[in-house]
């Protein structure tokens, strides 16, 4: 039995930078590509946006529901808003994910009591979440090029992810950043798909193109389908190359 291509979604925020945000999307559609994912609504016509999204028959797979902390009780409302805005768009364009992060660690903190307020905004948002039928992902990001960040490690957001109890709140694995915060990738990947809602990729160094870099990139994408992944991989890089180019080498890699 033939076993299923993985399902690319391409960061539209950073390819095909120099055209307008709507060109952007039938790039996606003309290279046989089957999702598109960006960062916010700024700046962007929603209705253009679901408009092309359905000419062009192309699937949302992520943009960022808030980036408002998740460990500042002084920010709940403020997420919570933002979510509530996030999933009433997410409903309208199908879309299955909304990326969270979870802001900067507070001093004088402890650090337990910061990750218990996470949760309480998590568990908060999780119902919003359900009723529009989105999954949060909760993003880990590295230290290197986010000093500061709370959440670093992948074990600690998978550990998150479980004491919410919601079927609606998921970790993004960032292949990226998970490399330089902890690495073993292999192991975490096939330990916690199940707690696994999106994986973003791209190389170590530079957050340029897979298979530019030290991760071995036809080993993961093999292992994802191996593992029976059944989410979006984003395509979340700069490229060095031509973007157009890039974009076939990487779906390359999987096949």
């Amino acid at each position: 039995m033939a076993i299923p291509p993985l399902r690319f979604s391409v960061c539209v925020e950073t390819l095909f930078k120099d055209k307008p945000f709507e060109q952007r999307l039938e790039y996606v559609r003309d290279l046989g590509f089957p999702a598109f994912e960006f960062w916010d609504r700024q700046g962007k016509d929603m209705n253009i946006t679901l408009a092309l999204k359905l000419a062009l028959r192309l699937e949302v797979s992520a943009f960022v529901g808030s980036g408002a902390s998740l460990v500042n009780p002084a920010e709940r409302q403020q997420f919570l808003t933002d979510i509530n805005r996030a999933a009433a768009l997410a409903f309208d364009l199908s879309c299955a994910n909304l990326i969270v992060t979870s802001g900067l660690t507070l001093p004088d903190v402890p650090r337990e009591q910061q990750q218990a307020t996470m949760i309480e905004a998590l568990r908060a948002a999780a119902e919003t979440a359900s009723d529009a039928d989105v999954t949060l992902v909760l993003k880990p990001l590295n230290q290197r090029d986010h000093p500061g960040t709370f959440l670093s490690s992948s074990d600690e957001g998978f550990a998150i992810v479980r004491a919410v109890d919601s079927p609606n709140v998921r970790l993004c694995f960032d292949v990226y950043h998970q490399q330089i915060s902890e690495g073993d990738l292999t192991h975490r990947l096939t330990e916690n798909l199940d707690l696994i809602g999106h994986i973003q990729v791209a190389d170590v160094p530079g957050r340029n193109e897979p298979g530019s870099g030290e991760i071995n990139f036809e080993h993961i994408f093999g292992l994802l389908q191996e593992l029976g992944y059944k989410g979006f991989v984003g395509l979340e890089y700069h490229p060095r190359i031509d973007a157009t180019v890039s974009l076939r080498a990487v779906r390359a890699l999987s096949q």
